[in-house]
């Protein structure tokens, strides 16, 4: 090869070079130039169009912008989130805000900012973390007497402002973000408990000290034809003046050194054949709800309650006592709680579920222990009833 060829090539190689370089620094310009955040939007795409000012921990967004294809960090008031910057473009991160990033809820000094920092710099945006609206899960007892504490159990009790019954505010006794309790007036009532937060407001699906939807055996409504509370079964029913009692006459076993046994009649209440006027539905739609005082540790024995519908019988054993939970301590409650059992849990000896709850005509229950004699026990039951979920 001459000079001049050799020349020719130092010189071609010498241009690409400088192409090259001058290419990569444009690239480098659009990628790490200064951020900006000009939207932020649901990633869902029917509605890529809609424009977010505010949304909740845990939610899928997508934040736009220039200049963000560097990301190195995102921030929701001040709390890292983690990304996939694969996922990611110059104009577009996808992002989950995370669940634990603080609302206004937990810290009123929170900045209600994103922060995005690239290798180009940083840039926030004007952004509101809203708390999830309060969810009621249930109540630790669906019935309490007069000036005595409803137990309210759910989440996001953030703020509250107010529990009311029906249209009666109560006291607020305590509350943190997953229970409050809460004052009955002084009357008994029977009616909705509302939740009112800063967020949002909750209700119950039912009214509490409801004594007629559903109701079975209470043992004041007579569940026969004759007016008796039961038809038979020798277990012990208490006058509602008794100083446990929770809304009129129940159930208790009171009693030292039970015998090993399957059945003992003093155990054990039925009704035999009485129409309930339940209505009609299938057990996957129902759940079947008492309350129970279990007034020391429970660690053996069961109550078997047997309903009887269509001429089958479908049983449950309640024992819950039996789970890693209790097995120190055995299994004791507050006072009345509610125990509230999905009606498909109970089982004919084919294993199916009741079809039918308006053909439900039977309900026994009968407190055994076949397998351990019980130094002692003091439980409770009362208010046995099917209802909607």
């Amino acid at each position: 090869m001459n000079l001049k060829n050799i020349i020719k090539t130092g010189l071609g190689l010498l241009l690409a070079a400088g192409m090259l370089l001058s290419f990569q620094s444009c690239n480098d310009d659009d990628i790490d130039g200064a951020p900006a955040i000009s939207n932020v939007r649901l990633l869902d795409p029917t509605k890529a169009d809609s424009s977010l000012t505010a949304a909740e921990p845990g939610s899928l967004v997508v934040i736009q912008g220039q200049n963000l294809g560097s990301v190195l960090k995102v921030y929701f008031n001040d709390f890292e989130a983690n990304f996939n910057s694969a996922l990611g473009s110059n104009s577009n991160i996808v992002i989950t805000i995370p669940a634990n990033a603080p609302t206004k809820a937990v810290d009123a000094a929170v900045p209600n900012k994103i922060k995005v920092v690239t290798k180009g710099g940083e840039a926030t945006y004007d952004f509101v973390l809203t708390a999830p609206v309060p969810v009621i899960s249930g109540l630790y007892s669906e019935f309490v007497k007069a000036n005595g504490n409803v137990v309210i159990n759910g989440d996001y009790f953030y703020n509250i402002k107010s529990v009311k019954l029906g249209g009666t505010a109560l006291q607020i006794v305590s509350s943190t973000v997953t229970q409050i309790t809460a004052k009955m007036p002084a009357t008994a009532a029977s009616d909705i408990i509302t939740v009112e937060g800063e967020f949002g407001t909750a209700k119950t699906g039912f009214k509490i000290n409801d004594a007629v939807t559903g109701n079975m055996v209470n043992f004041d409504v007579p569940a026969t034809t004759w007016d008796a509370a039961v038809c038979w079964g020798g277990a012990p029913i208490v006058a509602a003046t008794d100083a446990q009692a929770i809304s009129g006459k129940f159930s208790r076993i009171k009693q030292t050194k039970l015998p090993a046994a399957g059945y003992n009649d003093g155990w054990v209440f039925s009704t035999c054949y009485f129409d309930f006027k339940l209505a009609a539905g299938d057990a996957a739609t129902r759940q079947f709800k008492f309350e129970h005082n279990i007034a020391e540790p429970w660690k053996a024995g069961k109550y078997d309650i047997t309903i009887g519908a269509g001429g089958t019988e479908y049983v449950y054993s309640f024992q819950p006592w039996n789970s890693t939970e209790y097995t120190a301590t055995g299994y004791q409650t507050n006072g009345w709680k509610t125990a509230v059992i999905e009606l498909s849990e109970f089982k004919s000896t084919s294993g199916s579920t009741i079809a039918d709850v308006s053909k439900i005509t039977d309900l026994k229950v009968s407190f055994g222990s076949p397998d351990v004699a019980i130094a002692s026990f003091n439980g409770s039951v009362d208010n046995f009833r099917i209802v909607k979920k």
